[in-house]
């Protein structure tokens, strides 16, 4: 499930809350109602049936309490052991069944209606009675538990529901902030400049920018609109953007972008998700004190899992490349936020700083995405 934090959870706790005191409304109203208005009205039958109608209102009330709190949830959380929750429903509904007779006897034997009370019963009346009973109140014990399953799957919907509209939100909140951070005017300025240049001196390299800035813009445009694409589209545009901002950099800091190829037709993944984790690496590389600096960028599949490594050197002294308060970690935080939302509870984030070989300062920064292929969705075309 998603994570919900501040203003969001309070709204949660409370939604929670009434879901539950609803549900226990509505517990009362079916199954201790009707008791109620015995006990207020004159019917002329022995006091023990009122107070027989309690207790078994009570049993009903037990059973669906237990499947609403704990077995439904459970289930829910755990589908692949719904033999077990039967298995449970139904030594618990025979408890209970078992022990009618028991309590029965207890008080008195089996209550007589009005009108034979005085007659004479054979034994085997006198079974078939509690037969009826056990089967009746077997019967309403069913009922409950179908009644708490019916209502926890209502919420469980009800929060997907929630939290496909959140994910919607969110997504569009995250592209729209990454169009304005990528592919704002200066940085096409900036694109267009360096290819300018190029122009002069190598031509060849000239036409390979502009056309590399020509299919990142296509993707950018038509693709990332879309809630996946394929690991081959998304793998093209990273690669397109390095060698685009590698044109930027002078050469003392070395770019190893290494992605892997897949086919045309393969798993999707929400597009832009590594390109914060590329664009803050290129943002605050700096050469290490040997005058020399990397940016390393490694994406690929690794047992079964997508994992995505995006390195580079940085100088503390100069600029602190932070998560907490700069702009770059504002983008970090964006990327955890969208990976909770996308692949709860099937990916890992981590940021690390390591230490160089020269002056063992913590001066290497490194971004770490791991999402379970299993979370990951197949291409449209690859299932046919």
């Amino acid at each position: 499930m998603f994570e919900i934090t501040g203003m969001n959870e309070n709204k949660f706790l409370v939604s929670r809350l009434g879901g539950t005191a609803t549900a226990m409304l509505l517990a009362f109203l079916l199954f201790y109602f009707p008791s109620v208005l015995t006990l207020l009205s004159e019917h002329g039958e022995p006091r023990l049936w009122t107070v027989t109608g309690v207790v078994m209102a009570t049993f009903y009330t037990v059973v669906f309490c237990v499947n609403y709190f704990w077995l439904v949830p459970w289930l829910l959380e755990h589908p692949e052991r719904r033999s077990l929750y039967f298995i449970v429903n139904i030594v618990l509904i025979l408890a209970v069944c078992c022990l009618i007779p028991i309590w029965f006897e207890a008080s008195g034997g089996l209550p007589m209606p009005k009108g034979h009370r005085h007659k004479t019963i054979t034994t085997a009346q006198y079974l078939i009675g509690y037969f009826r009973f056990i089967i009746r109140d077997g019967i309403m014990m069913v009922l409950s538990a179908a009644l708490a399953y019916a209502l926890r799957l209502s919420e469980a919907r009800e929060r997907l529901r929630r939290r496909d509209l959140e994910l919607s939100a969110e997504k569009r909140q995250i592209e729209l902030k990454s169009l304005k951070a990528q592919l704002n005017p200066h940085f096409l300025f900036n694109s267009l400049n360096n290819i300018y240049a190029l122009i002069g001196f190598a031509p060849e390299r000239a036409q390979t920018a502009l056309h590399d800035l020509s299919n990142m813009l296509r993707f950018m445009i038509y693709d990332s609109g879309s809630t996946a694409v394929t690991l081959s589209k998304e793998m093209q545009f990273i690669a397109d953007y390095t060698a685009l901002m590698q044109l930027r950099l002078n050469s003392n800091i070395q770019v190893d972008c290494n992605v892997m190829d897949f086919p045309p037709n393969d798993i999707q993944v929400t597009p832009l998700l590594f390109l914060t984790l590329v664009e803050n690496a290129f943002k605050h590389v700096a050469p290490l004190p040997d005058g020399k600096g990397f940016i390393k960028i490694k994406i690929g599949i690794e047992d079964t899992r997508l994992v995505g490594t995006v390195s580079n050197t940085f100088n503390d002294s100069k600029q602190q490349q932070s998560t907490d308060s700069s702009e770059s970690g504002v983008g970090l935080e964006n990327v955890r936020r969208q990976l909770r939302l996308l692949y709860p509870d099937s990916h890992t984030f981590t940021i690390d700083r390591t230490s160089n070989a020269i002056d063992q300062a913590p001066n290497i920064f490194i971004a770490t995405i791991s999402i379970a292929l299993t979370s990951l969705k197949v291409s449209a075309s690859n299932n046919q």
